[in-house]
């Protein structure tokens, strides 16, 4: 999976450069811990930590949240990325941007506006990082909401990086996946998912490119037809993908949860096929399980599938 490709997948959301700021140099008995890493802030008061995902959001509004996203890539090279035109190919308009450090690290510091359902969304986003990882803040609120929107803003900029707390990624996912099914490794937790591949560089270099990348959804959808979802959902990656018809779309169950799985070919690059599995929640959530290879790897698609298949949900 192409590293640009993992950028857009997670939506990592983003004019005037201003130098220097910086955020706290330490941190206070009103910063809270992100659970799982090793930043803490100080959120809005009616924000909580989320069952969702990494980060706080608004019970009441689930419009309103800040998540942090953990990019296995160096920062000189993520950062790129978040640029106008970058932005713009994912609908996304840059108001502002400005560098900032992040104890320290060298960082970013966006203002964005992107609409959605109908609805126009502001995004205050932060990025930072060194030449082994990229860490990403993003507050999300309804654009008219601009008392939030400011308290949205100081939050993200209270963030304070304890450098003497040991990060545990996986601690705040909700499910597992036995890493050491076949020959992929485990290579990082992104967002609400894990990141696998074989040698463990981004993008991979292995022979079949073979590489999977799941996800839980952080919001409750109501859908009618999880089977048209699961073919719909082909449509929001990166590159143009389509079912193929030979291999089926067929339902499958994974520690109690049914879904659906297919194999789909990249119509943008004849060099890589997908298999998707997607498992749907009884309260409106799901996973998504995006597996990557060379066409006609078997071995990928059977170590893809080991993977999967481990799947279980924590108590």
């Amino acid at each position: 999976m192409k590293h640009s490709s993992i950028i857009t997948l997670l939506l990592l959301s983003i004019s005037s450069m201003i130098v220097g700021q910086e955020l706290p140099s330490q941190k206070t008995e009103r910063h809270l811990q992100i659970k799982g890493t090793n930043i803490f802030m100080i959120p809005p008061v009616s924000f909580t930590a989320s069952d969702n995902f990494k980060g706080f959001q608004d019970p009441q509004d689930p419009s309103s949240m800040i998540m942090a996203f953990e990019i296995p890539g160096p920062y000189s090279e993520v950062s790129k990325g978040f640029n106008a035109d970058m932005l713009k190919t994912q609908g996304m308009e840059m108001k502002s941007r400005k560098e900032i450090k992040v104890g320290n690290y060298n960082g970013i510091f966006l203002d964005v506006e992107q609409p959605a359902n109908g609805m126009m969304f502001s995004k205050h986003i932060l990025i930072y990082g060194d030449e082994k990882s990229s860490t990403l803040l993003n507050g999300v609120y309804v654009k008219d909401s601009l008392e939030l929107g400011e308290k949205i803003k100081q939050s993200v900029l209270s963030t304070f990086v304890d450098a003497t707390v040991e990060k545990n990624p996986r601690e705040a996912l909700n499910y597992s996946l036995n890493e050491d099914v076949g020959s992929l490794k485990y290579l990082a937790v992104i967002g609400n998912g894990f990141l696998f591949n074989r040698d463990l560089k981004t993008p991979t270099e292995s022979i079949d490119k073979a590489s999977l990348l799941t996800d839980k959804s952080f919001v409750q959808v109501n859908i009618a037809d999880k089977k048209l979802f699961c073919i719909s959902r082909l449509k929001k990656y990166p590159d143009d993908y389509s079912v193929i018809p030979s291999k089926g779309i067929n339902s499958i169950t994974i520690d109690g949860l049914d879904g659906f799985e297919l194999f789909a070919t990249n119509n943008d690059d004849n060099n890589e096929e997908m298999y998707q599995v997607i498992l749907f929640d009884d309260n409106g959530g799901y996973y998504l399980f995006v597996g990557t290879y060379v066409p006609g790897s078997n071995q990928a698609i059977s170590d893809i599938k080991n993977v999967v298949q481990t799947f279980e949900r924590k108590e």
